[in-house]
């Protein structure tokens, strides 16, 4: 029984979960160049793409919009403007989370005063 309980003990540490992201940076900034394909009229643009691209932003900002603080009468093209280039600035994290390259473009754009939210 001792034989079992330490096979299990064993077993239950040796199995850690992964925590893979579903949705990385680099999948992003392929959407993201297709937004800027549409930006530009580029004929060769994958609308689908680039509308995901634009989705998953506004997702983003909607679901943590209390962590940073954008001007009235924002739009979304400002914001994916802010994310391009927060993206286009650094390829050495597209290996990260999709959500959390949003939210530091957004931080690093928007940021709040120490009096504000």
């Amino acid at each position: 029984m001792k034989a079992i309980s330490a096979t299990l003990l064993l077993l239950l540490f040796a199995v850690r979960p992964s925590f893979a992201e579903f949705y990385t940076g680099n999948v992003l900034v392929g959407s993201m160049r297709e937004y800027e394909k549409a930006v530009r009229n580029d004929p060769s643009r994958d609308l689908r793409l680039a509308t995901a691209f634009t989705e998953f932003i506004a997702g983003v900002y909607d679901s943590r919009e209390m962590d940073f603080c954008t001007p009235e009468r924002t739009t979304l093209g400002q914001i994916a403007a802010v994310v391009s280039k927060y993206l286009n600035a650094h390829p050495e994290q597209w290996n990260q989370a999709a959500y959390l390259l949003v939210l530091l473009a957004l931080k690093e754009a928007f940021p709040c005063s120490p009096s504000g939210r």
